[in-house]
């Protein structure tokens, strides 16, 4: 005769709490109230008779016996989430993708690309899901996620897909004010900043020997594409992904004042997960878009050569949760 089982609700609810370290993070992640997770938790302990998690001013964390149980329980989860698409496998059929990617990846690269990889596939349909935020890697529906921070567990593939290296940007006709000035002319110019890449302004301001970067002028945006945009209209000083940019300081949209390149340890990924089956449509993209990255790779590795680039790595920087690339 098969045990009682619990109730699977509940055990989502403890999976989430014990994985995250806390309620108030598993009642986000899953979309409910702390008090609906906090619920859920005691009526297990009391099915169990043993306390499962141990309440403190930092968070929570599983005993032991209740550790080993949640390892069992998420590869459960695992198992049923192969099982449900494959069941649901409708798109693999129409050779669909859900792609959950970061809206400045998509709008500064990817999109200029896409008419490419319609001509060489018109078979694949892709449905984009862009946000300047994470996955929730155990809540959302997608065939692949673009991070700056991969998610720990075999659950997932994680393949590295480009470098970050970081340059200011601005208008050709600022460029030039700004070569002939030197790196004093930056304490009186318009910076335009994206609020999740706070953390490079800082580092990267200090390495070039601003003194006091929040004396700075600045105008913020909630993307780092919209700086790009007001860039290239001339409006200020960006900060620009060189992995983005390479193409608009090929064409002259945009320009360097400052011939420093600054590399960061924050590389980009492509995420998949490993219990579903890769369909034909999935591989392929995959595959399409690591040969794109490679070649774009390159191409920008040339163009630091032939404009005699040295790149220098910025230390100091702690690692961003939220990218917002």
């Amino acid at each position: 005769m098969r045990y009682r089982l619990p109730s699977f609700t509940a055990l989502r609810a403890l999976e989430a709490a014990g994985r995250r370290g806390s309620l108030s993070a598993a009642a986000k992640e899953l979309g409910v109230s702390v008090g609906a997770i906090s619920r859920h938790v005691t009526l297990l302990e009391e099915h169990f008779g043993r306390t499962l998690l141990r309440r403190g001013p930092s968070g929570v964390e599983p005993t032991p016996g209740c550790a080993a149980y949640l390892e069992s329980i998420s590869r459960a989860f695992d198992e049923i989430d192969m099982a449900s698409h494959a069941l649901a496998s409708d798109r693999q059929r129409d050779n669909t993708l859900r792609l959950r990617f970061y809206s400045t990846f998509t709008t500064e690269w990817l999109s200029a690309r896409l008419a490419r990889f319609r001509e060489l596939h018109p078979e694949i349909d892709l449905e984009f899901s862009l946000s300047i935020k994470d996955a929730e890697w155990r809540n959302d529906d997608f065939d692949m996620a673009l991070t700056g921070v991969p998610p720990i567990g075999e659950s997932f593939r994680c393949d590295r897909l480009f470098e970050t290296c970081f340059a200011l940007v601005c208008a050709p006709e600022l460029a030039e004010q700004g070569r002939r000035a030197g790196h004093a002319w930056l304490s009186d110019q318009t910076f335009l900043m994206a609020e999740r890449e706070g953390e490079f302004w800082t580092a990267v301001l200090r390495a070039l020997g601003v003194p006091d970067a929040s004396t700075l002028r600045n105008i913020g945006f909630d993307s780092l594409s919209m700086t790009y945009q007001a860039a290239r209209q001339g409006a200020g000083i960006a900060l620009g992904n060189l992995f983005f940019v390479a193409g608009d300081l090929q064409s002259g949209r945009l320009a360097l004042p400052i011939d420093r390149i600054f590399s960061i340890s924050l590389p980009h990924y492509i995420v998949t997960r490993r219990g579903r089956p890769d369909g034909p449509a999935l591989r392929t993209f995959r595959s399409w878009l690591l040969q794109e990255t490679a070649k774009a790779a390159t191409e920008l590795e040339e163009i630091l050569i032939a404009n005699d680039l040295a790149v220098e790595t910025l230390s100091g920087v702690t690692e961003v949760l939220a990218t917002g690339r």
